[in-house]
């Protein structure tokens, strides 16, 4: 998730389960904590491509959360560690980051360093505004009504599970659908959009391609859709949205089909990275993947992460790029996968 709702989440944890109100400090001190495992940004100072294949890794890890908690309580300050509940807060303001992360589409390495695996539930998009208001709203209450803070602090939490609730039980009736248009497919997937719990991307995973199509199973509601520019809302979102009723299916060629791609610069990593690779083009002196969970072939949308690959022209040796959804490029230079775990 975005850092403003990891902060607010951080905000709901410390007034909602602690018997005494913390601190000012201390609450500071948790929201602030509710953030740190994001704490490898830093890697983009190294690289953008590492910042890719370690973000939310050890720093996400429910197998390193115990030396995370150990390693922050030895550095607090004697006040916090005298706060007999600060310990349990801290591991759960730890949990409540790595569990806010696994909702959405990028996924969380969850086993590192054992495993690269990176999970994902698809609940929710990285960035949901009703989400972070269905947190915000009651604790705002809590500031001007003190005495009920901490109730408000457990409502937030409730708001939070309902609205997960509603997301799941959305995600199931976008993958019946799929299923009903692609019953020979061998998966079925639904990834939320942009701007409305009921905005999904459905997937059907075939051996040799994807299918996929975006759907708002409630066209009346419009979501947070009003309070944006519409070239802005465009470029999340596909411009080939559709009512259930009415869905529209694209066909694209699964990326391990292009033998031409298998040995270049950056397939192996974009492999590895990349959930859904597809072939977006293919001409004589290039070739474009992208990911379907980051918004390849979604017709209108800006993606992001695709990988552009330039062919072998005379004596130039071929060459790879990962562009980002602002058009910025990072070359890949690797012809194997980026780096494997114990």
């Amino acid at each position: 998730m975005d850092p403003l709702t990891h902060a607010i989440s951080g905000a709901a944890l410390a007034r909602a389960f602690p018997r005494h109100p913390l601190p000012g400090k201390q609450l500071l001190f948790l929201v602030l904590l509710t953030m740190a495992p994001d704490s490898d940004i830093i890697l983009r100072f190294f690289s953008e491509t590492v910042y890719l294949q370690h973000h939310r890794g050890l720093t996400h890890s429910l197998l390193m959360l115990p030396l995370w908690g150990w390693l922050i309580i030895s550095l607090s300050s004697r006040t916090i560690k005298k706060n007999t509940a600060m310990p349990w807060m801290i591991a759960l303001a730890l949990l409540l980051h790595i569990s806010l992360d696994l909702i959405t589409t990028f996924g969380t390495m969850l086993l590192a360093p054992i495993s690269d695996w990176r999970a994902s539930l698809d609940l929710l998009f990285i960035i949901d505004p009703i989400f972070t208001a269905s947190l915000l709203v009651p604790l705002l209450i809590g500031l001007q009504w003190r005495s009920q803070s901490r109730n408000m602090g457990v409502l937030s939490l409730v708001l939070m599970c309902a609205y997960l609730g509603v997301a799941y039980s959305n995600q199931q009736q976008a993958i019946d659908l799929s299923r009903k248009a692609h019953p020979q497919a061998s998966a079925h997937y639904a990834l939320p959009l942009a701007f409305s719990p009921f905005n999904w991307q459905l997937i059907a995973r075939y051996p040799d391609h994807y299918a996929r199509a975006a759907v708002n199973l409630k066209p009346e509601f419009a979501g947070t859709r009003p309070l944006f520019d519409e070239s802005f809302v465009t470029g999340l979102i596909s411009s080939e949205m559709t009512g259930p009723q009415d869905i529209k299916w694209q066909e694209l060629p699964a990326m391990h089909t292009v033998k031409l791609a298998e040995g270049l610069p950056g397939t192996a990593f974009y492999s590895w990275f990349a959930r859904f690779p597809v072939l977006l083009k293919k001409s004589g002196d290039h070739l474009e993947f992208g990911d379907l969970a980051f918004g390849g072939g979604a017709p209108g949308v800006r993606p992001a992460f695709q990988l552009h690959i330039d062919l072998q022209q005379g004596s130039q040796a071929p060459r790879a790029w990962l562009i980002w959804r602002n058009d910025r490029k990072s070359e890949l230079t690797l012809t194997s996968a980026p780096f494997n775990w114990l």
